[in-house]
């Protein structure tokens, strides 16, 4: 295969790739679709269906497939059944709600055809089965899947997945503003009496009592069934308090910072902290000795985009990456000269705090936009970045290199950072604050790259504005940091990746915590 033949084949493949990351066969001409199989541009997912890929990825590199996976399942549920499906009620509520974990199964309801399981990269698939009794009189349609109305999926899922996903449903709860819609789901399907004390009981376990006592009547008084309001729940208290908020993210914020708090304080975490903290000379000072070795332990993972001056490498013939190192290294540099200047921005954000007796959440909310600028102005003022992305918070949706855990979309970001902010500037313990002000951030990734420093940075400013030593995480420990917070995003335990920061911070430093 000739260059010329492939740079003809990226082009076709850039066109397309503006409006999408998943491919049919038919979706290009002539061999193109051979020739970037065979570069590994293409990947496929089922006959005749194919994610963009990158011939950099390693085997085992789900990142890309991941990328365009619910575009995928959209497309495929919507090509083979039209409107005639929706997703089953316990994953109808988890869209809802925003759950942005790749689940390993999607179980999709029909109103004809077959039991089936379509089997789907990296051992994800699609479960599709016809009931018609099943079938919604009404469907909404969640990031363009039919899924089943909230107040009816919250009735239809059953008593483990409360147990399961207290979480979901809490957010799911609070994200209803009147019972008035969940009754009428109550009184107009067969069989509700058990649906009907589950959700009275965990309305009245959220502190929704008059709302709780409203089902509880209604429904007695239209079937003569009794309805009980025990906690449906395993655990004793709430996750969230009640307020207001109907934003899905925010409450999702909301409610991890409150359950991951509760696990930390459990712990019993202390960090020996030293017995007063350091003039503002002796921080400078201490940051300086270790501006070199944090700054190399400090990387981050990016991802690829087929481009048009790649196109242009290849059909000119000179594309060899594997050999041409000069554009890796002039990037590498930028980004070093980025890091010192970020660097110095937090130090002096560090200072201002204790000069001025600010509170550092409040120095953070204010000057988090500068560091972010400081870390790519340099990539911007030689070129090779537009400036577009010095402008802030990212305006597309960014997944991460291995996870199963997608970031919140672009719209919600304002939003999901001004909660963050909140959460932060009410946080009264420091180590709480440090420790989920670095995986929050992670978590909402909030720009298109530099989100790993930023949450460093972010955790170290926190740290040394409250006397501890500044805390390098070295890239020797890389992978069980990026299952630590893997563990934490996904498996919804954040004890790893506690466990594996105070180890960090082991060098003359005490950390203590209980066994397991």
């Amino acid at each position: 295969m000739s260059n010329k033949l492939l740079s003809i084949a990226l082009k076709e493949l850039h066109v397309l790739q503006e409006q999408s990351n998943v491919f049919k066969s038919a979706d290009f001409s002539g061999k193109n679709m051979t020739y970037l199989k065979k570069a590994g541009y293409l990947k496929p997912i089922i006959r005749g269906w194919y994610h963009q890929s990158h011939p950099a990825d390693m085997d085992g590199d789900s990142t890309t497939w991941y990328a365009g996976y619910w575009e995928f399942i959209t497309k495929y549920l919507h090509e083979r059944f039209g409107r005639d499906y929706c997703l089953n009620p316990e994953m109808s509520l988890l869209l809802h709600t925003q759950n942005s974990i790749i689940p390993g199964q999607i179980v999709v309801i029909t109103k004809k055809g077959s039991v089936g399981k379509v089997k789907l990269p990296y051992d994800t698939s699609l479960f599709i089965y016809p009931d018609k009794k099943a079938f919604p009189k009404e469907s909404v349609t969640v990031n363009g899947l039919n899924v089943y109305l909230l107040e009816e999926a919250l009735c239809k899922v059953g008593v483990s997945f409360f147990r399961d996903k207290q979480e979901e449903i809490e957010i799911a709860l609070s994200m209803v503003k009147d019972v008035s819609a969940l009754l009428n789901i109550l009184l107009t399907r067969d069989r509700m009496d058990d649906a009907s004390s589950r959700i009275g009981g965990a309305l009245k376990f959220v502190g929704r009592e008059d709302d709780a006592i409203r089902i509880k009547e209604t429904y007695e008084t239209a079937t003569f069934k009794i309805v009980s309001l025990k906690n449906p729940f395993d655990k004793e208290t709430a996750l969230l308090k009640p307020s207001r908020e109907r934003n899905p993210y925010a409450l999702r914020l909301q409610s991890m910072w409150e359950k991951y708090r509760a696990v930390i304080i459990s712990m019993k975490i202390t960090i020996q902290e030293q017995k007063t903290l350091l003039s503002v000379e002796e921080i400078i000072a201490e940051m300086a000795e270790k501006y070199q070795t944090d700054a190399y332990h400090s990387l981050s993972i990016e991802g690829y985009k087929v481009s048009l001056d790649l196109i242009a490498k290849v059909a000119s013939g000179v594309w060899d990456p594997a050999q041409n190192s000069e554009d890796k290294a002039t990037r590498d540099a930028l980004a070093a000269k980025g890091y010192y200047e970020a660097f110095q921005a937090v130090k002096k954000s560090i200072v201002t705090c204790i000069e001025n007796g600010e509170a550092i959440t409040e120095v953070l909310h204010k000057e988090h936009h500068k560091w972010y600028s400081e870390l790519f102005s340099p990539s911007v003022q030689t070129g090779i970045l537009e400036p577009r992305h010095l402008a802030g918070y990212r305006s597309h949706q960014v997944y991460l290199r291995g996870s199963l855990h997608v970031p919140f979309p672009n719209i919600a970001i304002v939003d999901a950072m001004e909660t963050y902010f909140d959460l932060l500037a009410k946080e009264e313990d420091p180590i709480v604050g440090a420790i989920l002000g670095h995986f929050m951030f992670g978590f909402i990734h909030p720009y298109m790259d530099g989100n790993g420093r930023m949450a460093r940075f972010t955790m170290n400013a926190i740290l040394v504005s409250h006397g501890y030593p500044w805390l390098i995480i070295k890239v020797e420990h890389r992978d069980r940091y990026m299952q630590t917070l893997e563990s934490a995003s996904v498996d919804e335990d954040v004890r790893p990746f506690v466990e594996f920061i105070l180890e960090c911070a082991n060098e003359g430093v005490v950390n203590k915590y209980p066994e397991k």
